[in-house]
């Protein structure tokens, strides 16, 4: 919990403004900073920032602005921490040796690989401690290596899931490779075939009507763990299509109202401004669209306002999700079989 409060104020003090706990988790989990489990990261992180502050009241590292935002609060005595920065995700074939630039756990394996291992396995515990001799991962964990190994199982977890290729390989006993090292195979024909199911999948969604589209909305909620889970009548309903509620930790209640557009053209900013107006009490607002969102549209999602700010899916994003929650679509039984030549090692399993 210490780890995830400190990596949040470190976020919070690049940013100089606040930020908004879905766009806090998605930094995060994007630089390797911290991963979950669950279902709801975005509310555990919300959650772990409420718990702090009810805890330390005005000494608290953080407090909470206009529009469900959350910044370090001015009057808290908070110590400056380093943590690890992510400095972009495409690797290139002639980075120096040094390097003050710092990255994510994951790219940082990716480079390694990409540049260390001539297209060879290597043991987490090695990819981590090269990129801790270049400086390419700077973390204050004691335990890097673990780390590590659980950022990469995360994210490999998560991409199939998903229905994606991962970038990363396990292949036994801690060793690690990529999968770009095969340019053909099962894997890639694979990734090719889902590929065209996620875009059949969206061009059936796309064919629902109105009514059914938001009912698929619905049904998305309460497979991510929202409870009370409803439609508003359609119709008049100013905006808000359907509205659940995430419990977290029995304690904290996060009322969601959701605008479902089943739409071709982008989503415009007077939009999200109606969505805005038509909040309740406490609720926060969402927009699920098939299509994607106009530049005014986002900067107004994020704009402060007396309300809550508004989070937005797009397409590829929806997808992703009904993919991760099997609504549409369903994995088979079929799984890949290849020999692990590190298996007879006496490096532990990963």
């Amino acid at each position: 919990m210490s780890h995830l409060l400190d990596s949040v104020s470190l976020l919070l003090n690049e940013s100089a403004s606040p930020m908004h706990p879905r766009e806090l988790t998605d930094l995060l989990i994007q630089r390797g900073m911290w991963s979950s489990q669950g279902k709801t990261p975005a509310a555990t992180v919300s959650a772990r920032i409420y718990d702090d502050m009810k805890k330390h009241g005005s000494q608290s590292r953080f407090v909470k602005v206009e529009g469900g935002l959350f910044a370090l609060n001015p009057k808290a005595d908070i110590k400056s921490t380093t943590a690890e920065h992510h400095a972009g995700k495409t690797a290139t074939k002639r980075l120096p040796e040094k390097s003050d630039a710092s990255y994510s756990f994951s790219d940082c394996a990716e480079k390694i690989l990409l540049h260390f291992s001539g297209n060879v396995p290597m043991h987490y515990r090695d990819i981590t401690n090269k990129a801790l001799e270049l400086g390419w991962l700077k973390t204050e964990g004691l335990t890097p290596e673990a780390s590590m190994r659980a950022r990469i199982s995360t994210e490999i977890q998560r991409m199939e899931q998903q229905g994606r290729v991962p970038r990363f390989k396990r292949l036994g006993k801690g060793m690690i490779g990529l999968t770009s090292w095969e340019s053909s195979g099962l894997e890639q024909q694979i990734d090719s075939h889902n590929e065209k199911k996620r875009k059949q999948l969206m061009e059936k969604v796309k064919t629902l009507s109105p009514l059914n589209f938001e009912r698929l909305i619905a049904l998305l909620l309460d497979n991510m763990g929202f409870s009370e889970v409803s439609r508003t009548p359609y119709g008049g309903d100013g905006g808000v299509d359907v509205r659940g509620i995430m419990t977290v930790h029995d304690a904290i209640h996060i009322k969601l109202a959701v605008q479902a557009k089943r739409w071709k053209a982008n989503v415009q900013s007077p939009i999200v401004q109606q969505l805005r107006g038509s909040l309740g009490t406490d609720e926060r607002g969402l927009i699920v669209t098939t299509s994607g969102f106009s530049k005014g549209a986002r900067e107004e999602a994020t704009r402060s306002s007396s309300h809550a700010s508004i989070d937005l899916i797009d397409g590829e994003q929806l997808v992703s999700l009904l993919v991760e929650y099997n609504l549409g679509v369903r994995k088979n039984r079929y799984q890949l079989l290849e020999l692990t030549p590190s298996f007879f090692t006496d490096e532990e399993e990963m």
